[in-house]
């Protein structure tokens, strides 16, 4: 989080003084993407760590800044988001299908037993 700070990367959605969720928003990509079938080869826009306090769930914070994210990529002339989630995370695997989101494939993270899901969006 220290260096998502330093890159200027770290977006925090705070309303009535919480900090509601936070999600971490840039061009860099995991080597790991690099075996996936990914529709487009250019430049993209990658969701890391997307994250929503429990007091706060269900209330719609994660759309807020996955919409956050797909604004940014736009007025940047970037029309192509990649993100991932743990396997095992059913709630934002259902996000990303509902919002338009394509599974592409897996990947495995070292720190982690279970694989990880990749999706991509291309904007409109």
């Amino acid at each position: 989080f220290i260096n998502d700070i330093k890159n200027d990367s770290l977006y925090v959605y705070e309303e009535d003084n919480n900090i509601k969720g936070f999600i971490c928003i840039d061009c860099n990509q995991a080597a790991e993407y690099e075996n996936l079938n990914w529709s487009l080869n250019e430049k993209c826009m990658v969701a890391h760590r997307i994250a929503v306090n429990t007091k706060f769930r269900n209330g719609g914070i994660a759309t807020k800044l996955m919409s956050f994210c797909e604004e940014l990529a736009s007025k940047e002339g970037i029309r192509y988001i990649k993100t991932d989630t743990y396997s095992l995370n059913t709630k934002m695997n259902s996000l990303f299908k509902k919002l338009g989101y394509k599974f592409i494939g897996e990947v495995k993270f070292l720190s982690k037993e279970k694989a990880f899901y990749c999706y991509e969006k291309i904007l409109k």
